[in-house]
């Protein structure tokens, strides 16, 4: 059977500073450049296929959406299998994190802002996870 589809492509950022974000995603994430214009920069993991593309705007635009309850969730999460080091790592270089959230459902998992305040979940899978045993098959340490 042919697949239609195989996985994300790419994830959409918009921020108002293109020069100023970029080079923020580079030094925080430690992502390489694919492209760089003024209206869109494709970034990516290195050794990952899918591109984080950031999009000039003209004013900060919601990345997250509100699920029952009123919690505000972000519509991407950037994988940990260290959560406590990733979480220590963005705080070592500046940026705004939230405490880490231990989950009955398995995750753990935190959220930090960039520099539009444009929320990022950063999400750890437990072993007790659903997810757990697909995400395994594709981590590379």
């Amino acid at each position: 059977m042919t697949k239609i589809v195989s996985k994300v492509s790419g994830i959409f950022i918009p921020v108002t500073d293109m020069r100023r974000s970029a080079e923020w995603y580079i030094r925080v994430f430690e992502l390489e450049i694919i492209e760089q214009s003024e209206g869109c920069t494709g970034l990516a993991f290195p050794g990952e296929a899918t591109i984080l593309n950031l999009w000039k705007v003209d004013r900060p635009q919601p990345t997250q959406f509100e699920a029952a309850g009123g919690r505000k969730i972000p519509y991407y999460n950037f994988e940990s299998f260290d959560i406590e080091l990733s979480h220590a790592f963005l705080k070592e270089k500046g940026v705004e994190v939230i405490p880490i959230v231990n989950d009955n459902g398995g995750v753990r998992y935190f959220e930090c802002l960039d520099l539009d305040g444009n929320l990022i979940g950063i999400v750890e899978e437990l072993p007790s996870s659903i997810y757990y045993p697909h995400k395994q098959k594709y981590r590379r340490d």
